[in-house]
């Protein structure tokens, strides 16, 4: 395709693309008869058409964005410039051009060179109007520390799940992706998170109308304590009849505490929910991220030392520091799943599984903090209290019927839910899912489902004699796993919980060390837990003990064997 592109001309083969900017730019400005008489139907059409073209036009962008820097780069040093004055050249133009300023500039530079380098499939969705601009980039920030390599695998999976993450929003497309990444690289989560404690700090900015904003970047524990402490603050505050919004009063309480005014807010005993799964408990080298109630998905390091304080001796009670629960996912989807209440009201058991297995709120695109639990069909119309009936809803989202917005459980032939649907008064329609705990696995075992060879060589039930409890679990036969492009997640296989933390059983760790914490978590609970759906079981789903964990990944093992494909850049 030709391409020219000069003052005043811009032409992509035949297609003239300055001329559509003429007409668009006069329709904008002036608008149009034709415009200004379009139905609601029609309307509709029109902004999803523009919608299309300008996520193809960010496609094309991202292209254009790694050609100025290579050229620039290439250019300058050509000129005897040193590498660091030739990128820093390249982010001016791409400023200049961009019409934004340097750091922005350099961000979307950054991100488009591992869009179009290291991540086809995001890239390809973009083009194709699946997934908007800003959600795409926001995956390019999050997989920037990682290699090439790995930013080519957490595209793989990203892309096989592309029909799953229809609905999100911005923000849980960057927690996917964190997820993906850390379960892929536990160690190099490790060291990120030990590098980013670096950055903590607190900045406060002027905002507009005489106010200003004040943010810390904190670990994200503390974060979600210092949240969850002002929002149970402003609901009592609420219930004993304070008028100002529940935002408001935690404004209020945050500068109260700060700076001495009032009494402040005292401090209270409250549960902070992190999730983690059995791996990382039994199995550290192949640790997944745990994911913090309300906040998201962290590298599994940070929960580590909490877990090891709050397991130790001291004068407290230790089940004020620490409560373990089991929780179940799907195999299938990774949504955690549980049984049902007849009451109306959700009651808190149910209502704090809902916040767990939701995160924030499950309308589609919001991201916003769940604040109520909805009932997908209304109750006054039969419908359950129940997880399946469930849904966690930002306060705004919750008034969906005043909108004329309508939704349904989608379940699939079995009966299990597996998305919800919410539909228009006009007929728009957009699914959005619960969290999936495990998109690694879920991958995995959907690949393995369209291949049945794919076990062919890989021993589930290993030997027991000495010299194969001797090996590391990365030295077992793994299950090459065909996929769209031949070679995904080659280097997997599936192990027993007892066989990857049979090294920490055989050591005799010191006390403090971490191993111990694990081991005592191991005495716990010797088995995964895996949730298998019946239609004729109790509440719907029969919950079976399985000792097996369903795969394990070790990343150098993987590169030594050649199993990733080399990527430039």
């Amino acid at each position: 395709m030709a391409i020219v592109a000069g003052e005043g001309e811009l032409r992509l083969g035949d297609v003239d693309l300055s001329a559509a900017r003429s007409v668009l730019a006069s329709l904008g400005a002036d608008g149009a008869e034709s415009l200004a008489h379009l139905s609601t139907s029609d309307t509709i059409e029109l902004l999803a058409g523009l919608n299309g073209i300008s996520a193809a036009i960010a496609a094309v962008q991202a292209r254009a964005l790694l050609r100025l820097e290579t050229a620039t780069k290439e250019d300058c040093l050509a000129r005897g410039a040193k590498p660091r004055v030739a990128l820093r050249t390249a982010r001016a133009e791409a400023a200049f051009a961009l019409h934004a300023a340097p750091a922005a500039a350099g961000q979307s530079m950054s991100s488009s060179r591992r869009l179009v380098q290291s991540m086809p499939g995001m890239l390809s969705a973009l083009a194709g109007g699946k997934v908007s601009p800003a959600a795409v980039h926001r995956v390019g920030r999050v997989v920037g520390p990682a290699s090439p390599r790995l930013r080519t695998q957490v595209d793989d999976v990203l892309t096989e799940h592309l029909p799953y993450l229809e609905g999100c929003g911005v923000q849980e497309w960057g927690s996917e992706a964190e997820k993906i990444m850390q379960t892929l690289d536990p160690d190099g989560a490790a060291a990120r998170h030990v590098r980013a404690t670096q950055s903590r700090g607190v900045t406060v900015r002027r905002s507009e109308n005489g106010m200003s904003r004040v943010t810390a970047t904190l670990t994200a524990l503390d974060g979600a304590r210092i949240r969850k402490g002002l929002s149970l603050a402003a609901e009592k505050a609420r219930a004993h009849g304070d008028r100002r919004g529940h935002s408001q009063i935690m404004a209020d309480l945050f500068a109260d505490t700060l700076i001495g005014r009032g009494t402040g807010d005292a401090p209270t005993t409250m549960e902070i929910g992190v999730i983690i799964t059995d791996r990382s408990l039994f199995a550290p080298a192949h640790a997944d991220p745990a994911v913090i109630e309300g906040l998201g998905p962290v590298p599994y390091e940070h929960i580590r030392e909490e877990m090891r304080c709050a397991m130790g001796t001291g004068d407290d009670d230790p089940d004020l520091r620490l409560a373990l629960r089991n929780l179940y996912i799907d195999p299938e989807d990774g949504q955690l799943v549980a049984v049902e209440s007849r009451s109306r009201a959700f009651p808190p058991a149910l209502s704090r599984f809902l916040r767990w297995s939701h995160l924030t709120c499950r309308a589609p695109y919001c991201d916003a903090p769940i604040r109520q639990n909805d009932h997908i069909t209304p109750y006054a119309e039969g419908g359950s209290t129940s997880v399946d009936n469930g849904n966690g809803l930002c306060a705004l989202d919750n008034q969906k019927e005043e909108a004329g917005v309508r939704a349904r459980v989608v379940r699939d032939a079995d009966g299990t839910r597996r998305s919800v649907e919410w539909t228009t008064r006009y007929g728009q329609k957009a699914r959005r899912r619960g969290t999936n705990f495990d998109p690694v696995g879920t991958a995995w075992r959907t690949l393995r489902g369209r291949n049945p060879h794919a076990d062919q060589g890989t021993s589930a039930s290993p030997s027991r004699n000495d010299d194969a409890e001797q090996r590391d679990v990365e030295q077992r036969p793994v299950a090459e796993v065909p996929t769209h492009d031949g070679d995904f997640l080659e280097g997997w296989t599936a192990r027993t919980l007892d066989d990857v933390a049979r090294k920490w059983e055989r050591e005799a760790p010191e006390p403090s060390s971490h191993a111990s914490t694990h081991r005592g978590l191991h005495r716990i609970a010797l088995a995964g837990f895996t949730a298998h759906h019946r239609r004729d079981s109790l509440n719907r789903q029969r919950l079976t003990l399985q000792a097996r964990c369903d795969y394990v990944f070790d990343a150098a093992a993987a590169l030594e064997a050649g199993r990733w494909r080399s990527v430039d850049g």
